[in-house]
């Protein structure tokens, strides 16, 4: 009898210390995810895309999606496309 609550009490910690883990997955979104809204959208990914997507998937950078977001429109990305897609990264 005390192996099998034993068993349980084990499951439970574990099961409680890993939820943290679980929780604090990063997101999917990617680069590729930004690239792939900007294709899907109808515009020529290139070189200027990819940096721009680069730039908002950064995780280090806190300005990451305002310099998307300013990349895109620059070059001709419609406000819309380049918030959705920057958000994406």
């Amino acid at each position: 009898m005390n192996m099998k609550r034993m068993g349980g009490a084990l499951a439970v910690a574990f099961a409680a210390a890993s939820l943290p883990i679980l929780a604090a997955s990063p997101a999917a979104a990617d680069q590729g995810d930004c690239q792939y809204y900007l294709h899907e959208a109808g515009y020529n990914v290139g070189p200027k895309i990819e940096s721009a997507c680069r730039s908002g998937a950064d995780p280090w950078n806190p300005a990451g999606w305002i310099q998307c977001y300013s990349a895109l429109v620059n070059i001709g990305v419609r406000e819309g496309d380049a918030s959705a897609a920057c958000f994406k990264a």
